[in-house]
């Protein structure tokens, strides 16, 4: 009994201690089954919608799924650069015999020599990157005077050539053309810092096709003049973000940054844009090299589509779609307007592009359907390649889209070859103009701009420190910019711009100097494409004089080369051009701004030849225009000058576009106001009036403390004057340049009734004395030609209440 009774207190103890055990899960449990209803009641007190977890669901599961399938994406390109033979062996297990490429050859004695020197790279990329990028990212913003490389790495494995393909075919004795398939599926991993906020780029995988050009071979060393480099068309580009980069790896943010980068390396190196290497300095023959001319340029008609899925179906759509097409070629991009509720539309988009490298180069076509605030569906993709419309000339094909069940899109695609033959450009126009509703969307022309240097550049007046220069182009409505040049008087861009011209008869080609620091203009300069008509095979290459600029001895330097686009096959004009470009001697002139400017000359270095003739053409008909036999390009000065005098001699030209030889043989005109010239032409698809103010010369001075003028144009279409048209305010001159057009809607049946006011008025401000009118000129419109455009000078009259309108001209008057 005493033993049970010293053995019951231990019994109790245990039996407490387990009690204790229960009572604590039991209490757990419960403040658990609390919290959860708690956070039930929680919810449904704050109205809170369950739809919300189900989205975050979404985004989770997208995010992991997307994630695996990047990382078994680079892992399998991580293990094709290694070993490319054991990995293509495990995905195929039995390769058929007939797999082979002849025209292809593997290159692993080059892959080798990568393999080997991929240290010693990655030490110099690093040292690059580190010393010199570093640098100017951090000075080319203010908010990236913080950014820092915290790692780079470019990992163990090194680009892969694929195979390589060296060109025999089309090319000549003197360059070598290697195509190499491009493989670059790394474990680099790069670290950076900007404003406290770690964020990098790892396992990077590139993929394309990189052409690598050698030319002008030579007999002495290194044997070629220079190298080009560049992928034929966008490569395949991929990536892992890491740190705070990987909370935008999210749907639809991932694809904005894809496409950002894509274009950013289509503007360094996919065609158009290439890098140039000389490796011999002084060589004559680098001008292939350094102005490289394209083979020609691809009219794109996307006619129609056929066939195309629905891909609006739900409870409040029509089960139809809303298609659009996007084009691609190279680095350039172009979009058909939306057709809505149709899966057989209709665009009618016309688009011109420039073809570098016909041979290679891909016509990539998506159409997509529409969704407005969520990402437009693909209703499928289709490619062409271009040398095949380039060989026929011109091709009309229905082509079957990819990636979908049905669907199919026409195309007509008309292929320009590139002329110096100036006399066919008339013909060129009329065929242009032809097409009628189409042919505002065409050009005539290709104008290619080398932006080389500039010299005297003005400093900052009170620090004389050098400006940091760069330059403005603009030719219509196309715009373009060089580089900043940082600190420097004489820049050196050696840049190259192309424009496609409608009719350089009638556009100009501007240029403003801007200096990026202070954001002030430093001076422009404007050339008339018409000068250019006139030149040795259509070539100039000089300095030119910037006016409104501080340092009057300020110069631009250019090379300016204009091709002439036509569907005929001309050995003369094309084959012999490709052969040998001609040198141009460098020479310099007086302004070429307007004829009636005066500037001061510069010292002529060398003259220009003046002799150059072009060859007999031997013509090949392909479609649209005829050219003649052509023995010689005159060097004739343009018909119809600038300002023409009374008693002129020279034979003006039965055109499309004419000009009005001068009432007067003063060039201030009748009345001593000035002159404007005008072109006019009624557009019949639009039902709009378009004209186009050229210029104004020999206006009156304004302005009592320098006698210029600050000129600008009121237009009216009268009696109508509530739509009225201004210009720009053109500061200090009296021969005011604008090339500005404006429409005025109106029906082609009460165009005969309208009267077109022309207003030029000085620019003063509130409390001067300055004078505020110029002149006026009004023309009545009844007998308009409104099938074709005109070109007109008009005398200003000195009196606002009593102007005399006055009529166009009529055809006798040429």
């Amino acid at each position: 009994m005493a033993d049970a009774n010293k053995e019951s207190p231990k019994k109790l103890k245990k039996k407490t201690a387990a009690d204790e055990t229960q009572l604590l899960y039991l209490v757990t449990k419960y403040f658990k089954l609390a919290g959860v209803t708690l956070a039930v009641w929680f919810v449904g007190w704050t109205r809170f919608s369950p739809s919300w977890l189900l989205l975050g669901l979404v985004l989770y599961l997208w995010k992991e799924r997307h994630v695996k399938q990047r990382h078994r994406r680079m892992k399998m390109m991580q293990q094709i650069a290694e070993n490319e033979k054991e990995v293509i062996l495990a995905t195929v297990e039995d390769l058929p015999s007939w797999v082979h490429f002849p025209d292809r050859e593997r290159a692993e004695w080059f892959n080798q020599i990568i393999d080997q020197v991929w240290p010693f790279i990655g030490d110099y990329v690093r040292d690059l990157l580190m010393n010199s990028i570093q640098e100017k990212i951090q000075t080319s913003h203010a908010q990236a005077a913080s950014f820092k490389f915290l790692k780079i790495d470019l990992g163990d494995i090194p680009p892969r050539i694929g195979s390589i393909k060296v060109n025999t075919k089309n090319v000549k004795r003197d360059e070598i053309y290697m195509d190499l398939d491009l493989m670059y599926g790394s474990d680099a991993d790069i670290e950076m810092r900007i404003k406290g906020m770690t964020m990098g780029i790892k396992d990077l995988h590139v993929r394309g096709e990189l052409r690598v050009i050698m030319r002008p071979l030579i007999s002495r060393m290194p044997l070629f003049g220079g190298i080009s480099v560049f992928f034929l068309n966008n490569p395949d580009i991929d990536f892992n973000l890491t740190g705070m980069a990987n909370a935008i790896d999210m749907p639809g943010l991932s694809d904005m940054v894809d496409t950002i980068i894509q274009e950013q390396i289509a503007a360094l190196m996919v065609l158009p844009n290439r890098i140039d290497v000389p490796m011999v300095q002084d060589l004559a023959s680098l001008e292939r090299l350094k102005y490289p001319l394209p083979d020609g340029v691809l009219r794109i008609h996307v006619v129609g589509a056929k066939e195309l899925i629905k891909a609006d179906v739900g409870l409040l759509k029509k089960g139809l779609s809303d298609p659009y097409v996007v084009v691609r070629m190279g680095a350039y991009k172009f979009k058909t307007p939306v057709i809505n509720n149709t899966i057989e539309p209709t665009w009618n988009s016309i688009f011109e592009t420039i073809v570098d490298a016909k041979e290679g180069q891909l016509l990539d076509i998506e159409v997509r359907d529409e969704d407005p605030g969520s990402k437009d569906d693909s209703l499928g993709t289709t490619s062409l390649p271009i040398v095949s419309a380039a060989e026929k000339g011109s091709e009309d094909t229905w082509l079957p889209l990819e990636d979908v069940k049905t669907g199919r899109i026409n195309l007509r695609l008309e292929w320009m070859y590139l002329s110096k033959n100036a006399l066919i450009l008339e013909k060129t126009i009329k065929a242009m103009e032809s097409r009628n509703k189409l042919s505002e969307d065409l050009s005539s022309c290709l104008l290619m701009v080398n932006l080389d240097s500039a010299r005297d550049l003005p400093r900052a007046k009170k620090t004389m420190s050098e400006p940091s220069p760069y330059v403005k182009l603009s030719l219509g409505q196309s715009k373009e910019e060089s580089a900043i040049k940082a600190d420097t008087d004489e820049p050196r861009w050696e840049q190259n711009f192309r424009f496609l011209v409608h009719n350089p008869n009638l556009q100009t080609l501007e240029l403003e100097v801007w200096e990026s620091k202070s954001k002030t203009r430093i001076g422009n300069l404007k050339v008339p494409l018409k000068n250019l008509l006139v030149e040795p095979d259509l070539i100039v290459d000089k300095f030119y004089n910037l006016v409104n600029s501080p340092s009057p001895k300020a110069q631009l330097r250019m090379r300016l080369c204009l091709r002439v686009l036509t569907s005929e096959y001309s050995q003369a004009d094309i084959e012999e051009e490709e052969e040998e470009t001609p040198v141009e001697t460098l020479q310099s002139t007086e302004s070429s701004v307007d004829p009636v400017a005066q500037q001061s000359s510069t010292p002529q270095i060398k003259p220009a030849d003046k002799t150059a003739k072009a060859g007999p053409a031997v013509v090949k008909k392909v479609e649209v225009v005829k050219v003649e036999k052509v023995n010689k390009v005159s060097n004739k000065p343009p018909e119809g000058q600038l300002i023409p005098p009374m008693d002129s001699s020279t034979p003006i030209k039965d055109s499309d576009v004419r000009q009005r030889k001068s009432p007067s043989s003063n060039q201030g005109g009748l009345y001593g106001r000035g002159r404007i010239q005008i072109t006019l032409r009624y557009s019949t698809q639009r039902q709009n009036l378009v004209a186009v103010v050229h210029k104004c010369v020999n206006l009156i001075p304004c302005d009592t403390d320098d006698n210029l003028a600050d000129p600008y144009i009121k237009m009216y279409l009268l009696p109508d004057k509530s739509n009225k048209k201004k210009t720009t305010i053109i500061k200090n001159t009296l021969n005011p340049v604008w090339d500005e057009t404006f429409e005025f809607p109106v029906k082609q049946a009460d165009l005969s009734s309208k009267t077109l006011e022309f207003s030029i008025k000085n620019d003063t401000s509130f409390y001067t004395s300055n004078k505020k009118f110029i002149g006026i000129a009004r023309i009545e419109l009844g007998n308009m030609d409104q099938t074709k455009a005109a070109t007109h000078w008009f005398d200003l009259q000195p009196d606002e209440d009593d102007c005399k309108p006055v009529s166009l001209p009529s055809e006798t008057d040429f």
